[in-house]
C-alpha cells in the first residue's frame, strides 16, 4: 500500500480567515438556513423506521465521546489513534494510571467534519483518519454513533446520513443509528440520547415522538446521558437560547414524568474542556469539543453555570477546564501573527489598499512622492470617486459594528468606531509610510510608481491583518471574540476526549482524556497487520494523560 491507494488526503487545518474559505463557507450557511427552514431533513427522516439500542447486556460498559474533530490530518489522527487504541494507560501528567479500555460504543458529538461538509471533506478529514487509525477489528466491533452539529447541517444533512445512517463501516467502528438522532439502553439502567436540534430553533415533530416513545421504558431511578451539540458562536446567542429551551422542554416534559433523571450533560461546540458540577446534587454539564479542531479559549468562562427556566435549578460550579485559564491566556499573544498564519487575508487587505491609492488619483503625475497625511485629505475630496470613498467608510463602519456581536447597544456602536477607524488610520499610514520608502530608492517615473504600489500592497496586508490583530487582542482582553481570536490561529495542540465506564457497581465514571501535544510527522507503514494503524509517529507517541481526576457519578438526587 501507498499513499496513493489510501484514498484520501491529508489535509492542513481549516484557515478561518482565508477569504475563499469565509466566502464559500458564508454562502452555505445561508443556503442550509433556507433549506433548513422549508425541507427539514429529520422530517424525511422519520419514513425510515427508527429503533433503540439495547447494549444493557453485560456487567460493564465502555464508551468514548469525541466532538469537533473532522480538521487537520495531524490533530483528528493522533485523537483517533489514541481512541483506537485496545487499552490506554491513563493517569495525571507524570503518574501512574489506570488502564481503560477502547469504547464499544464512539460517539462523536458534533460538528464532524469542518470547514463544510463536502462529500471530499468527509472522506479526507474523517473517514480517512479514522480508518488509518483502526483499520478492522478481528472479533467484536465496536460501534458508532453521531450527532449532528451546525456544520453537518451545512448540506442539509444530505452527506452525514449517507456516512452514519446506512449502516456503513468506518474503518473497525460499524455505524448503527437509522435518524440523526438516537437512544441507547445502557447496563445497570443508565441510558444515552442524542439530540439533533438542528441549527437550535426547534425540535421537529418525529424526533419528538420518538423520545417520547422511548421514555414510555424509562422508569424511576433511570439515569440517562445527554448528548447534544450547541452553537460556535462565543457570546449566548438567541439561536443557543432557543437550544437551550429544546433540552429543557425534553427534559422537563419527556424524562422527568418518568422519574428518570439527567445525571451527565454531554455538550460540543466549544474547542476545549469544561465540566460544571452541581453544588448541592449529582448533575454535571461537561463541554467538550477537543476532538481535532482548532482550539477556544478557557480564561472568559464564568465560575458558576447560570441554566435560566431549566428543569434542572441547582447551582453549578465550575470544577476543570482544559486547557487551563493561564494557558489560555498566554495563547491570546499568537493573535499577533495573523499575517503569517494567514496570507490570502493579508493579500486581500493589501489589494485592497492598491486599489485605494488608484481611486485616490495617486498614480498620477508624481502624486505619490512625499505624500503626507494633508494630501491624503485633499486626495479623498479631489477625487472623481469621492463618493464612492465616503461610502466606502461608512460601509466598513457599518460592517466592523456587526462584526462585534457579541456587545450591545452603545458598546457594540463604540467597538465598531473603533475597529473601523483603527483600519481607516491604517489605510493612511500605509500610503505615507509606502511613499517615503519608495522616495527613499531615488527612482523617477514608472519605476517609482511601481516600488510605490509594490509598498503599498506589502504595508497594507501586513498593517490591515496587525489592525485585525489588535482589536482582536483589546476585546478578548475585554472578554469578547473568543471565537474570532483563536479560531484564525488553528492551534493543533492542547485536545482532549472522554472515556466512560459503567461499572460492575452500576457506577458512571468519566476520564477526561487530555493530549498536550499532538504528532506532527507521521510514517506510512504499509507492511502493517490488519488491525494496525496505517500510519506511526516519527519519534515519540502522542501521550494521553487525565485532565483531572476521575468523576464518578452514581445515584440521582
Amino acid at each position: 500500500m501507498s499513499a496513493a491507494d489510501l484514498g484520501f488526503v491529508r489535509r492542513p487545518m481549516v484557515r478561518w480567515l482565508d477569504p475563499h474559505q469565509l466566502f464559500d463557507t458564508a454562502i452555505r450557511v445561508v443556503v442550509s438556513g433556507l433549506f433548513g427552514s422549508y425541507a427539514d431533513a429529520r422530517e424525511l427522516q422519520a419514513l425510515v423506521p427508527a429503533e433503540v439500542l439495547d447494549r444493557s447486556e453485560g456487567p460493564d460498559l465502555w464508551l468514548d465521546y469525541v466532538a469537533d474533530l473532522g480538521d487537520g490530518w495531524n490533530s483528528t489522527y493522533t485523537v483517533a489513534r489514541l481512541l483506537a487504541a485496545e487499552k490506554l494507560e491513563l493517569g495525571p501528567k507524570g503518574g501512574a494510571g489506570t488502564t481503560t479500555e477502547r469504547g464499544r460504543i464512539l460517539v462523536m458529538g458534533g460538528d464532524q467534519v469542518y470547514p463544510v461538509p463536502k462529500r471530499e471533506e468527509y472522506e479526507n478529514r474523517l473517514l480517512g483518519p479514522y480508518r488509518s487509525a483502526l483499520p478492522w477489528v478481528s472479533g467484536n466491533n465496536p460501534e458508532l454513533l453521531a450527532v449532528p452539529g451546525s456544520h453537518d447541517w451545512y448540506d442539509g444533512l444530505l452527506n452525514f446520513t449517507s456516512v452514519f445512517c446506512r449502516g456503513r463501516w468506518i474503518g473497525g467502528w460499524k455505524t448503527r443509528q437509522q435518524r440523526s438522532y438516537f437512544a441507547v439502553k445502557l447496563p445497570h439502567r443508565w441510558w444515552l440520547w442524542g439530540i439533533d436540534i438542528q441549527f437550535g430553533a426547534y425540535l421537529d415533530e418525529p424526533q419528538l415522538k420518538y423520545f417520547h416513545d422511548v421514555a414510555s421504558d424509562l422508569s424511576a431511578g433511570d439515569r440517562i446521558i445527554l448528548c447534544v451539540a450547541k452553537e460556535v458562536e462565543s457570546g449566548r446567542s438567541k439561536t443557543e437560547v432557543y437550544s437551550d429551551r429544546n433540552l429543557e422542554y425534553i427534559e422537563r416534559q419527556v424524562i422527568q414524568p418518568t422519574g428518570a433523571q439527567v445525571l451527565l450533560y454531554l455538550k460540543s461546540g466549544r474547542h476545549h474542556y469544561c465540566r460544571y458540577a452541581e453544588e448541592d446534587g449529582p448533575s454535571h454539564h461537561i463541554t467538550s469539543g477537543g476532538g481535532g479542531a482548532f482550539l477556544h479559549p478557557t480564561h472568559q468562562l464564568p465560575e458558576h453555570l447560570e441554566l435560566p427556566r431549566s428543569a434542572s435549578p441547582g447551582r453549578y460550579r465550575r470544577a476543570a477546564t482544559y486547557p487551563a485559564a493561564q494557558v489560555s491566556k498566554r495563547l491570546r499573544k499568537r493573535v499577533w501573527l495573523l499575517p503569517p498564519y494567514n496570507l490570502p487575508l493579508a493579500a486581500v487587505f493589501g489589494g485592497v489598499q492598491i486599489l485605494l491609492a488608484f481611486m485616490l488619483g495617486l498614480h498620477l503625475d508624481d502624486r505619490h512622492v512625499d505624500l503626507g497625511l494633508g494630501d491624503l485629505w485633499v486626495a479623498v475630496w479631489r477625487s472623481p470617486t469621492a463618493f464612492l470613498l465616503i461610502l466606502l467608510m461608512v460601509l466598513t463602519l457599518g460592517a466592523m459594528v456587526r462584526f462585534a456581536h457579541e456587545a450591545t447597544g452603545l458598546t457594540r456602536l463604540l467597538l465598531g468606531l473603533v475597529h473601523s477607524s483603527l483600519q481607516l488610520v491604517t489605510v493612511a499610514v500605509v500610503m505615507v509610510a509606502a511613499s517615503a520608502l519608495s522616495s527613499a530608492f531615488g527612482l523617477e517615473g514608472l519605476p517609482a510608481l511601481g516600488a510605490f504600489l509594490g509598498m503599498v500592497g506589502v504595508l497594507g496586508g501586513v498593517g490591515g491583518t496587525l489592525g485585525m490583530s489588535g482589536y482582536l487582542w483589546a476585546t478578548n482582553c475585554l472578554g469578547f471574540h473568543g471565537n474570532e481570536a483563536y479560531a484564525p490561529l488553528h492551534h493543533a495542540d492542547l485536545k482532549h476526549f472522554l472515556r466512560l465506564h459503567i461499572d460492575a457497581d452500576g457506577g458512571l465514571t468519566v476520564y477526561p482524556v487530555g493530549i498536550d501535544q499532538v504528532g506532527r510527522k507521521w510514517r506510512l507503514v504499509p507492511d502493517a497487520p490488519d488491525d494496525a494503524p496505517w500510519f506511526e509517529p516519527v519519534g515519540p507517541e502522542p501521550e494521553a494523560h487525565l485532565i483531572e481526576e476521575p468523576v464518578r457519578i452514581t445515584g440521582g438526587r
